[in-house]
């Protein structure tokens, strides 16, 4: 049987104070929806959410994904989310936990002593966005 991954963030410096939920986020990979450059030296990725469920089903449904963006080095989208990939399909010897981005230990992919992820292009972690519930 194959153990789901899960992909973690944070974007908090101060590890005493990351207790809510705009600073660290953990998600399995198969709620991973994409991602997409925003800027020269950004990338958004985006979820299933959280805690949004889905409506009634009307014309006027819908549901926000959470997001989250990595600051990264200019021009370097492409290896990062190349990056990404090689960490999701990494293994088979692994604990299903990746830390993508984690500001507290500066923890990136492509930066830890066993990664086998090569660019180091991310920077930080940028703002996680975690969709609010439907009232």
């Amino acid at each position: 049987m194959l153990q789901e991954k899960y992909l973690y963030f944070r974007t908090e410096a101060d590890e005493d104070d990351d207790d809510d939920i705009a600073r660290s986020a953990l998600y399995p990979v198969s709620s991973f929806m994409g991602v997409h450059p925003t800027s020269d030296t950004a990338l958004t990725l985006f979820f299933l959410p959280q805690i949004r469920n889905n409506g009634d089903g009307q014309a006027d449904d819908f549901t926000n994904n959470d997001s989250i963006v990595l600051n990264i080095n200019q021009g370097k989208a492409t290896e990062v989310m190349q990056d990404i990939v090689s960490a999701i399909n990494g293994g088979p010897h692994s604990d299903g936990f990746i830390t993508v981005a984690d500001d507290a230990t500066t923890d990136f992919l492509g930066t830890t002593k066993a990664a086998v992820y090569v660019s180091g292009d991310i920077t930080s972690c940028g703002a996680i966005s975690i969709a609010a519930a439907f009232s």
